[in-house]
């Protein structure tokens, strides 16, 4: 695998020192340099084009939020992962939003924060467990619920079923094929491109396709909005167990 290169975007030094010597430490990863806030990390992210941001939402002047969205629009090549203290859904929506493709609290263990910044690299949808708990409650209007799944798994999956919610809601979004339909379940149930690649008996390449197609088809921009747009629009519901968010 090619070196993964970073951008560290924290306003208290201690912090980025911290996150410095964790991916030091590691093998496979290269910091090309840090911001303090918002504006600096834009600045950097056009200049030295890192493939992952590690990005604190709130920071003296320019936000997180506000600098997720600039590089999303200027630098789309790299992406964007928000590391912070905050969990509530006031700075976890925004942020998605924005184009943010993962949400992690800064209490993750250190092999989390690096597991997540290698998905959100490939395309990945990662979110701490207390953000994707939040955001399933949200989305299913306050049911409580357990944990969604991490999305790595050693157990066998049984192809998800079609909901009484999607035979009803179908009609929003017709021109879905079958394959996109069954890759979006996939991705309800937390499951990553390999895994689903797995499960339909397709190449990777092919389910990046159909996730792409997905994207457009659901004005989505990325793996975390087509799941959100995809129970929104009552098309699936998040599969939920004990052990997801990486």
């Amino acid at each position: 695998m090619s070196l993964c290169t970073l951008i560290l975007v924290d306003d208290h030094p201690l912090m980025r020192d911290a996150l410095r010597n964790l991916f030091d430490a590691e093998p496979g990863f290269q910091v090309l340099g840090e911001a303090s806030e918002g504006a600096e990390a834009v600045q950097k992210c056009l200049e030295l084009d890192p493939d992952v941001v590690l990005m604190d939402i709130r920071m003296p002047g320019m936000d997180g939020i506000e600098a997720t969205a600039q590089i999303v629009q200027q630098a789309p090549r790299s992406k964007v992962l928000a590391l912070t203290t905050f969990s509530t859904l006031e700075y976890v929506v925004p942020a998605l939003r924005a184009g943010a493709s993962g949400y992690l609290v800064k209490d993750a263990r250190h092999e989390e924060i690096v597991s997540a910044v290698l998905q959100v690299r490939e395309d990945e949808m990662t979110l701490s467990q207390s953000v994707a708990n939040s955001l399933a409650n949200n989305v299913l209007g306050d049911v409580p619920v357990p944990s969604v799944r991490r999305g790595r798994t050693e157990t066998a999956h049984t192809v998800p079923q079609e909901t009484p919610a999607a035979t009803n809601q179908q009609s929003f979004v017709p021109d879905l094929t079958t394959r996109e339909l069954e890759t979006l379940r996939w991705i309800a149930k937390g499951l990553n491109n390999n895994e689903i690649a797995d499960q339909m008996k397709v190449s990777h390449g092919s389910v990046k396709a159909y996730v792409s197609q997905l994207c457009d088809k659901l004005g989505a921009r990325d793996r975390v909005q087509v799941l959100i747009a995809g129970i929104q629009s009552g098309l699936v519901e998040p599969e939920l167990t004990d052990d997801m968010t990486q």
